[in-house]
């Protein structure tokens, strides 16, 4: 009877710790180039009432804070892999325990340093960071899950949503100081990592132009192509050095082929919204190059931008006529898709 007993034990202990009726769940999220991953145990409400009930609000018992593991077996934690924003806040690179402190209108998130099992253990002696926000009320849920949405190019927002609430979190990233701290890192650095340096100081004006000039000289030494040699150029004559920076600038557009003028050449559009240089460098580039698809690839998508779809059509057709094998099938399709769209109007 004894060993019987001791039999059923382990095997129901065994089951415990094997089948877990709260699945393991792991949600990663990349923003920017920063990935934020939240790693937690899904419970389902079957039938119970969860806030205000298994989970109540403001527990605050004798000046205590009974806080909400906001999962359940193990505590919920996040893992940021760069400095990030909460809610505005900074918060260090870092993996942290989530406790949420529940309210009915809104709810704390506390990212702790501590991440031993369960809350009960909670103290707030070890909070990092607190933000509060607003609980809204969605569809029914029946197992607690967490998500990102609203994404943007540096941001997105982390929901908490389980029975019939939610909230969520804004998290934000600093993408270029955090790609200018892994480049400087790197121990062989080839030109567009200088370049990269260059260009992301200037954008958070860590440098000034000149500073800037020593970087692009790096790159350069490291390899002279056609964009180590464009974006000095560019350089010398923002500092008015008027006759250097034309004959590089020279220089650097003979050694132009295939995407370089199409990145190069487009940007001036995109990112400097200059039509007229833009249109210069693409349109003598096709003059230069009149069988070159990615030439007309180009020009054409110029035109896109400045609303002329007979143009784009009549460049497009050049393109898919002129493109190598291994990019017929998708100038054919840029070209019928823009040929179509012409042809509703």
């Amino acid at each position: 009877m004894l060993l019987c007993l001791l039999t059923n034990g382990l095997l129901a202990q065994d089951m415990v710790s094997g089948i877990k009726l709260s699945q393991r769940a792991k949600v990663t999220q990349r923003i920017g180039t920063t990935d934020v991953t939240v790693t937690y145990h899904s419970p389902q409400v079957k039938g119970r009432k969860i806030f205000g009930g298994i989970v109540p609000y403001d527990f605050v018992v004798d000046g205590k804070e009974y806080a909400w593991r906001a999962g359940s077996n193990n505590r919920t934690t996040v893992k940021f892999e760069h400095d990030v924003l909460v809610e505005g806040q900074p918060l260090k690179a870092d993996t942290y325990g989530l406790v949420v402190l529940v309210s009915k209108k809104e709810w704390t998130f506390v990212f702790s340093s501590n991440k031993t099992w369960g809350a009960f253990q909670y103290d707030k002696a070890n909070d990092v960071l607190r933000v509060t926000v607003p609980v809204e009320k969605v569809g029914f849920q029946e197992w607690l899950s967490y998500n990102f949405i609203d994404p943007e190019p540096t941001s997105a927002r982390m929901t908490l949503r389980w029975e019939k609430s939610q909230a969520a979190i804004k998290i934000e990233t600093n993408v270029k100081a955090n790609i200018i701290a892994a480049t400087e890192k790197k121990e062989d650095k080839k030109y567009s990592d200088y370049l990269t340096l260059a260009q992301y100081k200037r954008d958070l004006q860590l440098i000034d132009a000149n500073e800037a000039v020593v970087l692009a000289n790096q790159a350069l030494e490291a390899e002279e192509n056609f964009r180590s040699k464009i974006y000095k150029a560019d350089l010398l004559l923002e500092l008015g050095r008027t006759a250097e920076g034309e004959k590089l600038k020279a220089e650097a557009l003979a050694m132009a082929e295939g995407f370089d003028m199409y990145y190069y050449g487009l940007s001036k559009i995109l990112l400097e919204n200059d039509k007229e240089a833009s249109f210069k460098y693409l349109s003598d580039y096709v003059t230069l190059k009149p069988n070159d698809w990615i030439a007309h690839l180009s020009l054409g998508e110029y035109y896109l931008k400045v609303g002329n779809q007979k143009k784009v059509v009549e460049h497009m057709k050049k393109a898919f006529e002129n493109a190598p094998d291994n990019w017929r099938n998708y100038a054919r399709y840029l070209y019928q898709q823009n040929r179509l769209m012409l042809e509703k109007r």
